[in-house]
């Protein structure tokens, strides 16, 4: 008998796009699947359209409720995996569009890999997506090689400095939940995917499916979006907003303090002497000299490098 999968859904001002998901999820070819979604306060037609699709479907979806306003999609996803006791789960956005096969297809990774490592191993399944614009049309036809991100070598050091992991590409167990979920403050984490993909390559197995499992829509709305990182116009952009860029390096830094605070007891002398310098509030370029092999491309070295 297949396990069941408990997709997460976090939705806000979502009424545009958001029928085309959950049709997409209804036609899902692996049957044991059901949706828990929370709603942050919509202010247009999102909450009737959930309940809708509650009403209509009672056995695949149910509501959850919240007391006050998140005000953003990690905490909203942090508190849902929280909330869910299943064994996998599985991360949704409200404006994309799955493909049939794509809960089947991760599954069928988590198992896989659980089979080998075992049930108590932290395991994370992603996959890659299709970027497309409102309309579903192709704007790349992977995100992965849009973005320049690389998958040869998973190594939780190198996602502390560029994440790779997309969590609407995400599929996890239990294992990796728990852990996850342990977070001394997830006010200082970037983002749940993020968190989740850096402690699974620490302390259990990510696995990467070199296929798209879905439509990325890209729209005004995005709170993350894609990026042509190899453009001459993101090159200029981020010249120009330098004060943006350190500011993002050091949340990078910001979450690599709060996960030695939460596991110093479970690392060892290597993660330390790569923790203690990047964790300073200037690691300096030799540091990330000696760490080149973890950073993909010429300009993220470089940026790196001057940033501290």
């Amino acid at each position: 008998m297949q396990p069941t999968v408990e997709i997460l859904l976090a939705a806000y001002n979502g009424e545009r796009f958001l029928r085309e998901q959950l049709d997409s999820l209804l036609a899902q070819t692996w049957e044991q699947w059901h949706l828990t979604v929370s709603d942050d306060g919509s202010t247009d037609g999102t909450s009737a359209i959930l309940d809708e699709y509650a009403a209509r479907y009672p056995d695949r979806v149910r509501r959850v409720c919240h007391e006050g306003r998140f005000g953003n999609a990690r905490d909203h996803f942090f508190w849902l995996m929280r909330e869910c006791g299943a064994s996998y789960m599985m991360f949704c956005d409200q404006d994309d569009v799955w493909h049939p096969d794509k809960v089947e297809k991760t599954m069928r990774a988590l198992l896989e890999a659980e089979d080998e490592a075992g049930t108590d191993t932290p395991v994370l399944v992603f996959t890659d997506l299709m970027p497309v614009d409102e309309k579903l049309r192709s704007i790349a036809s992977s995100l992965m090689k849009m973005q320049k991100q690389y998958t040869d070598v998973i190594d939780y050091r190198a996602l502390l400095m560029q994440n790779i992991v997309t969590g609407c590409a995400t599929g996890i167990n239990r294992a990796l939940a728990q852990l996850a979920g342990q977070c001394k403050d997830t006010s200082r984490v970037i983002m749940h995917d993020w968190w989740l993909g850096v402690v699974a390559a620490r302390f259990g197995r990510v696995v990467y499916l070199d296929e798209s499992t879905m439509l990325y829509r890209q729209h005004g709305g995005n709170s993350v979006r894609a990026k042509r990182v190899s453009s001459v116009h993101h090159i200029v952009d981020k010249l120009m907003h330098l004060k943006e860029l350190r500011h993002i390096h050091f949340k990078k830094k910001n979450q690599a303090q709060i996960l030695m605070a939460t596991y110093m007891d479970d690392f060892d002398e290597r993660d330390t002497m790569f923790l203690l310098p990047f964790c300073r509030s200037s690691s300096g370029p030799l540091f990330y000299w000696q760490y080149r092999k973890l950073i993909h491309g010429f300009f993220r070295l470089a940026g790196m490098m001057l940033l501290g």
